[in-house]
Formats: C-alpha cells, sequence, structure tokens
C-alpha cells in the first residue's frame, strides 16, 4: 500500500548526525530524522539539535545530514535557521544540497482512521562516543489516525496533536508521517506530558506550516 509513497518520500527524508566520527572505523549514530519541505531547507524536532545526556542540554555543534539514498556518501553539514521547543519544531538549512526533492505538507486535517506510515532513523541517546557497533537503520512503519486533539496548553497557548495506535520502535523524532498518497500529515515527536505507551504524538502538518510561515518560508 506505502510502497510508491515510501520510494519517492525517502528522497527527501534525511538522518541527522554529529560532529565528524572520531575515527574511520567509526560509524556516526543517528541524532534523529529530518525532512526536505523547501530546497535546501529542512524541517526536525527541535530535541533532536540537543544533547539529552549533558546538563542544560546545550545545543549539538557540528550538525550534519544524510539523505536515506546517500547513506554511505559524505554527509552535509547544515545550519540552524530557527527553532522552537515549546512546538518541538526546527530548521534547518543546507547551502548546496545535492537534492532538492522535497515532500508536501497537507494543509488540511486527516480523517480518523486514515491508514498512515512514518519512515527515518530512530534517535540514539548520545551517553557515548560513536563506535563501529553503532550505524543508522532506516525504518518503516504503519499506523492508523486515532484521534485529532485541540486544546488550551498550561502556558495558555492552543496546542493541537494528532495521536496514532501503537507505539513506534526506538525514538523517531523528527520523522515524517505521512498517508497513502505520500503527503505528510505530521511529525513525529515526544511531548512534554507523557502519553500512554500505546500511543504515538505528531505535530500537525498546519502548525508545521504555521511555522514555516512565520520564517518566512513559503511551501
Amino acid at each position: 500500500m506505502f510502497d510508491k509513497a515510501l520510494e519517492g518520500n525517502r528522497e527527501a527524508i534525511y538522518a541527522i548526525l554529529g560532529s565528524a566520527p572520531p575515527s574511520k572505523n567509526a560509524l556516526s549514530p543517528s541524532l534523529g530524522s529530518a525532512f526536505m519541505v523547501a530546497p535546501g531547507l529542512l524541517v526536525t524536532s527541535a530535541r533532536c539539535l540537543r544533547d539529552d545526556m549533558k546538563p542544560d542540554n546545550p545545543p549539538i555543534e557540528g550538525l550534519r545530514v544524510i539523505r536515506a539514498p546517500d547513506i554511505g556518501k559524505k554527509a552535509e553539514p547544515v545550519t540552524v535557521v530557527a527553532a522552537n521547543e515549546r512546538k518541538d519544531l526546527a530548521l534547518l538549512r543546507i547551502d548546496s544540497p545535492r537534492s532538492s526533492t522535497c515532500l508536501r505538507l497537507l494543509d488540511r486535517q486527516v480523517p480518523l482512521g486514515t491508514h498512515c506510515g512514518t519512515a527515518g532513523f530512530p534517535r540514539i541517546a548520545i551517553d557515548h562516543a560513536p563506535s563501529s557497533a553503532v550505524s543508522l537503520i532506516e525504518l518503516f512503519q504503519g499506523a492508523d489516525i486515532s484521534s485529532y486533539v485541540s486544546t488550551t496548553g498550561t502556558d495558555g497557548h492552543p496546542e493541537s496533536r494528532y495521536e496514532t495506535d501503537g507505539s513506534l520502535y526506538g525514538d523517531p523524532s523528527g520523522s515524517p508521517g505521512f498517508v497513502e498518497s505520500g503527503e505528510v500529515f505530521g511529525m513525529f515527536h515526544i511531548p512534554a506530558a507523557p502519553s500512554p505507551p500505546d500511543v504515538s504524538v505528531w505535530v500537525p502538518s498546519m502548525v508545521i506550516l504555521a511555522f514555516l510561515n512565520a520564517n518566512a518560508i513559503r511551501v
């Protein structure tokens, strides 16, 4: 069902890497996923830009990305354009991208019960230096949209999220969620308030579009 969507979408899905590996025999673990929404511009989860294992979560330096079809090639450096910790969104830029293939963000709500999928690279906590036993794992997972929640957060700001049935393997933060057409309905993230273990949570595509518009990005 998702063969065609996955084949096309993986052209615009990236693994996020830290600084260059310490030796030629060491492979970088994934810090999360990102996806291109405009030429050279990637959306990801803000938590993918920070090291959870260090005090005060300082930003990770020397971020690089590698596109799913380019695994094994040299990673591309990126810079952080903008980040919104409350919405768990960040925007990255590749100055001279190898590819300009982008994913399309839906500007409307997806009906409940819609079958969906996600693809990306499970995030690995940074609690030790990369080793030859750690490598990038590209993963596709499926689910169904079970709810769309609109509420007001504890800070008084409006919040909305999709929820899908079933927990996903690992931590696919920053991975795009898409429907059978390949269009993106949201981005996987881990909310500040823990969700039930059998539920996955997504930043809606409409929230992502508003974030892009606020940063003068039109898609």
